[in-house]
């Protein structure tokens, strides 16, 4: 068989010991470090035929040296690319599934810390693992967005509950990244008169999220998803 059989094949069992890596963090399972240094190992393996053949002359050395960096950067970026779409679907399915009774929030809190650090060991960038973070921003807007009305619907008079339907229609709200913006949501409120100090709180909890992607009040936000 061809080195470059035996080179693909080294590369696709690397690829999937770094899966295994990261399904073994993610799940807290012994093995971690095996599977990573397996990794490593099929990854010098890929390149041994290269390593073998080195010339002894500078231009030689320098040459083929050259080339096994170069492979090895694009190795590493596949790898990082495979990391980033799993951890991306992780998160996404976190947040999709059994959203109502799913997963609390503070399982959600340990896998998505769990998949940063992966991201981290792998040498991902801090830019790249933000956008792998950013799938479960709509999600989050959404629960922001009901976290803001919450209760405000009951006891409406007949005007009020035709407006709240209105401005709640499936038509308009079709679901995920449907969902009002603080600005619209106050708005509407404070025309039905419904802009308590508590609103004001959670509106601007929302806003905060909108605006740096993080929790304005971490505990009060717990609270509500649970």
């Amino acid at each position: 068989m061809s080195g470059k059989f035996w080179r693909n094949l080294f590369y696709s069992i690397a690829v999937i010991l770094i899966a295994v890596f990261i399904y073994l963090l993610l799940n807290e399972r012994h093995g971690q470090f095996l599977a990573l240094l397996a990794a490593f190992i099929c990854l010098v393996a890929a390149r041994f035929d290269d390593l073998a053949k080195f010339k002894l002359s500078k231009d030689g050395l320098e040459g083929e040296m050259r080339e096994v960096i170069d492979e090895a950067r694009a190795t590493l970026a596949q790898l990082h690319l495979l990391a980033e779409e799993q951890s991306r679907f992780m998160l996404w399915s976190m947040q999709s599934n059994g959203r109502w009774g799913g997963m609390k929030i503070e399982s959600q809190d340990r896998m998505r810390a769990s998949v940063v650090s992966t991201l981290k060991t792998l040498g991902v960038t801090e830019q790249k693992i933000e956008d792998v973070v950013s799938v479960e921003y709509p999600f989050i807007d959404f629960d922001y967005a009901s976290y803001v009305t919450r209760k405000l619907g009951n006891g409406l008079n007949e005007d009020a509950h035709k407006a709240w339907n209105e401005f709640f229609s499936s038509e308009r709200r079709k679901g995920i990244g449907f969902q009002p913006s603080p600005d619209e949501l106050e708005t509407f409120l404070a025309s039905l008169d419904l802009v308590s100090d508590d609103v004001k709180q959670r509106l601007e909890d929302y806003r905060y999220f909108k605006k740096v992607r993080k929790h304005r009040r971490p505990e009060e936000w717990q609270n509500s998803r649970s």
